[in-house]
């Protein structure tokens, strides 16, 4: 078969869509009025198919791509990657697991809660991060994220290289410029047995002698 519209072979001429489109086309504008029969019954013209601009608009609503969450230390498994895939695979069997309570040395519960006296000194409404000042050895250490969405305790190496002691805590060192001395993150939340409040800018932990507290300072975090 020969197309002589687009002159190659495949298809007859009279098969061409394209073809029947553009005579159409001429004949509304009037260039081929003493070819057309008036009188014959018009065909129902069939509507053009916008394929193009629809694909390109499906193409254009398409994601591009996936940007995963970054996790590392050793909450996520560690840094190895069968222990980390080992550890995703826990992670979805949680089951709840009921612990027994802890008790002080005289016997009374321990109990970890927050009320209205613990926005003494908070300027409310605010969406400050807890940034706390902790003591760390005989280091007054100032500047201190609390973050329970890291899944890794970060010491930034400025603050490594002043403190020059054994840390108890498995940090991550960072060499890199922070407003941060150090993060805590999910693991040392969890070892401390620390609870956070983010509204009452406060982290209460236990201890031997009741519920210690760290509060977060807006001032420092706001700097």
């Amino acid at each position: 078969k020969y197309y002589r519209y687009h002159r190659d072979h495949g298809k007859d001429t009279e098969e061409c869509r394209q073809l029947k489109n553009q005579i159409e086309d001429l004949i509304r504008r009037g260039h081929l009025r003493k070819y057309v029969d008036r009188e014959a019954p018009q065909a129902r013209r069939e509507p053009r198919r916008e394929e193009a601009p629809r694909q390109q608009e499906e193409h254009q609503q398409q994601p591009r791509g996936v940007i995963h969450t970054i996790s590392g230390g050793v909450a996520s498994g560690g840094d190895h990657k069968n222990v980390r895939k080992a550890y995703g695979r826990q992670s979805l069997a949680v089951q709840q697991v009921h612990h027994g309570k802890r008790l002080r040395s005289g016997g009374d519960e321990e109990v970890i809660s927050f009320s209205e006296a613990d926005y003494e000194g908070v300027r409310l409404p605010h969406d400050d991060p807890v940034v706390v000042t902790l003591m760390v050895e005989l280091f007054t250490m100032m500047r201190i994220l609390i973050d329970n969405g890291s899944s890794a305790d970060i010491l930034y190496k400025h603050a490594f290289d002043q403190l020059r002691i054994p840390v108890q805590m498995t940090f991550l060192v960072v060499d890199t410029p922070s407003p941060y001395n150090a993060i805590i993150g999910r693991p040392g939340l969890k070892l401390m047995e620390a609870i956070v409040s983010t509204r009452h800018l406060l982290m209460k932990y236990p201890t031997r002698f009741g519920v210690g507290e760290a509060r977060g300072d807006q001032q420092a975090a706001r700097q």
